[in-house]
């Protein structure tokens, strides 16, 4: 018997030994797959109706070595029933085509099963019968379902059903192994009869001056779309209304027109030529960053546009004598004449005072100057040009309505802006601090200094001073925000520069984006506890792991909860619901077989972080450890010796409730020690750390 043992251990050194001295390779190899032909079957009441029998093939892809395979099919049993289904037996293209096989159950029976509302099955599995080899490799079609329309719509829409086959009951089974074949895609189908409903035309047309879009014309709608338009006008004209079916339907563009019924939708276009009478300085703004003072001059036109009839034109225009001083004044010939001319200049006040008296009444369409004005520049920055106390008179002396539009002149530019805002957090709990960044920019052509203000809502952040902004620089400021006190509620963050003087645009003074959400109550899960089965293990034992969370906010959650072994996720368990204050423990299983012997490995836990977590240093847990030891090493002493072999020996064919039971020694955990225990030891005797 010793020589027979010794024997059998020699054949089993020498065999790992070849097998350890020659290494194997494979391919990569392709995706096997489980689809359904036709993958969408989609009909009308017109191509089918209750009675229609349609069939769905089930295939197989890049088969590996298979003996047998399932086919679970899943749909909605109020509109659908499977009422047969086909072992295709004599299709060459059947993956167990001429050989011998057990369908179950028999056909035509698809073993359907109600499950539940609106939910059906339907189960099937072939297998070769011995399963012996060879087995399938390769494409082919595993079965046909034939399913039977019973429910069709009877108003207009649909009926529709997912054909679900990627469940955990269709498979492929390895023919050498009888294990499930691994990485099988499986795609899922779909069925869908519907009811159209009617069609309705809509009919757009317009007047002269504009076009649609979509443009005028016929058009055909399933009931119910919802159809917009818009108005298109042609220069110088406007939408003046809508008419829907006669109907004045408003001037909003776009209009929105429900197809409930054959529509007809006009525009109807007026001519809208631009305001009329006007006089006006031209050109109307002036900035030159290249001016300099004592040395720039610039000169602007008063001109009049659109005027019938005009004997007399009086204007005052006004400045700031701090940027500018009028240094002359050229009246022009309008309709082959001039006029005469009464004028009164202030300099120092800033006004000069015109009237101008024409011989024969005048008449202009087109914008047509009637005097220049010359100016000098004295000092940088800005100033209106502003017409005032405008009069035209007719040659009988009556007023000519009209509009007036004034001038600008800026000797610089100035002009800053902000043009973002960004919280450092979209939420937090009052307390938490949060920095506001805010970017502003400087648009004009000197360096300006400037402060900046954040709210939220309309309450006051802080502010600060933004210092010697270059030209056309943009640069980033932190304001902090201290949210103590603040009540819990959404917030929308603003920020707001200073203006500056003779500021040219303020409106992009003022940027507004974010919103931060302040909480009052907090969403927090913890883990508590980590415990485990074993406090070591041999090298192959399965160790029960519990991790415990708890939920201390005040909303329900839902979570993952991890193990670890060291860094390496060991599971992950989700958490579906956990009301606050409840605990939840989720138990984990380690295989210990590819742990080296002689290590400690760390054992933890970790809860993933709920959305707005208030406390993120409770969601993770470290335990003791667990130590793996030699297969064998009874006694833990980090080696396998005499004393090991001794033990074991001693507890040979012992149980639980025999005199020299030894749990230790029943290795393999099967409830006895036996010559599989015996062997363990054996095997590994004189390892050690």
């Amino acid at each position: 018997m010793k020589n027979n043992l010794v024997k059998f251990l020699t054949i089993a050194i020498l065999a790992t030994f070849l097998l350890s001295s020659f290494p194997f390779y494979s391919a990569v190899a392709a995706t096997t797959r489980i689809y359904m032909t036709p993958q969408n079957s989609i009909y009308t009441i017109d191509t089918a109706g209750v009675g229609t029998k349609f069939n769905v093939t089930i295939w197989v892809e890049n088969a590996p070595n298979v003996g047998g395979a399932q086919a679970y099919v899943e749909f909605n049993d109020t509109i659908l029933r499977v009422t047969r289904w086909f072992e295709p037996r004599t299709d060459p293209q059947y993956i167990f085509n001429g050989r011998t096989t057990s369908a179950l159950p028999s056909p035509p029976d698809p073993g359907y099963l109600h499950l539940g509302p609106n939910r059906g099955r339907v189960l099937i599995s072939v297998s070769l019968f011995p399963p012996n080899p060879p087995y399938f490799t390769g494409n082919g079609k595993l079965c046909i379902f034939e399913f039977n329309i019973t429910k069709v719509p009877t108003d207009p829409g649909k009926f529709k059903s997912a054909l679900t086959i990627n469940t955990g009951e269709t498979f492929l089974l390895d023919g050498d192994t009888g294990n499930e074949v691994p990485g099988v895609v499986k795609t899922n189908g779909y069925y869908e009869i519907s009811k159209p409903g009617p069609k309705y035309t809509l009919a757009i047309t317009t007047t002269t001056g504009g076009t649609t879009n979509p443009i005028p014309g016929n058009y055909l709608y399933e009931s119910g779309t919802p159809v917009s338009v818009s108005a298109l006008p042609a220069v110088n004209y406007a939408l003046d209304h809508w008419e829907l079916d006669t109907v004045n339907a408003g001037s909003a563009s776009p209009i929105t027109v429900t197809m409930n019924a054959n529509h007809d939708l006009h525009a109807v276009f007026v001519f809208s030529p631009p305001v009329g009478s006007r006089i006006f300085v031209d050109p109307p703004e002036i900035i030159d960053p290249h001016a300099i003072p004592c040395q720039t001059n610039f000169q602007i036109n008063v001109s009049i546009d659109d005027i019938a009839d005009m004997k007399t034109c009086e204007f005052n225009l006004t400045y700031d004598t701090n940027i500018i001083s009028i240094i002359g004044l050229n009246f022009l010939r309008v309709n082959g004449q001039y006029p005469s001319l009464t004028l009164y200049a202030d300099d120092p006040a800033g006004f000069i005072w015109v009237k101008l008296v024409y011989s024969t009444a005048i008449t202009v369409s087109n914008p047509t100057p009637l005097v220049t004005l010359i100016f000098h520049v004295d000092n940088l920055g800005a100033t209106p040009l502003d017409l005032t106390e405008t009069q035209l008179e007719d040659s009988a002396g009556n007023p000519i309505p009209h509009d007036t539009y004034d001038g600008f002149f800026m000797a610089q530019i100035r002009d800053v802006a902000v043009t973002n805002v960004v919280p450092s957090r979209t939420w937090a709990y009052p307390g938490w601090p949060i920095n506001v960044t805010v970017t502003v920019k400087n648009k004009g052509n000197i360096s300006e200094t400037f402060n900046v203000y954040a709210y939220y809502g309309t309450t006051v952040i802080g502010f600060t001073t933004v210092t010697a902004l270059a030209p056309n620089e943009e640069r980033d400021v932190l304001i902090p925000w201290d949210t103590t006190g603040v009540p819990e509620g959404n917030y929308t963050l603003k920020a707001v520069a200073d203006t500056v003087p003779y500021e040219m645009n303020t409106a992009d003074n003022t940027f507004i984006d974010g919103i931060v959400w302040i909480m009052t109550h907090i969403h927090d899960v913890a883990v508590v506890q980590v415990t485990l089965s074993d406090s070591w293990a041999f090298q192959g034992w399965i160790v029960k792991i519990n991790v415990t969370a708890q939920n201390m906010g005040d909303f329900t959650e839902s979570f993952d909860v991890m193990a670890y072994y060291n860094t390496t996720v060991i599971g992950t368990i989700h958490v579906p619901t956990l009301a606050p204050g409840s605990s939840y423990i989720a138990q984990f299983d380690l295989d210990t077989t590819s742990l080296p012997p002689c290590h400690t490995q760390t054992i933890s836990g970790e809860a993933t972080a709920v959305p707005y977590e208030f406390n993120l240093t409770n969601n993770a847990l470290v335990d003791g450890g667990l130590k793996i030891r030699w297969l064998g090493d009874l006694d833990g002493d980090g080696r396998v010796d005499l004393r090991d072999v001794f033990r074991v020996g001693q507890a040979f064919g012992s149980y639980p409730g025999h005199p020299r039971w030894d749990p230790v020694c029943d290795i393999n955990r099967d409830g006895k020690v036996d010559l599989r225990d015996v062997f363990a030891v054996y095997r590994n005797y004189g390892k050690g750390c």
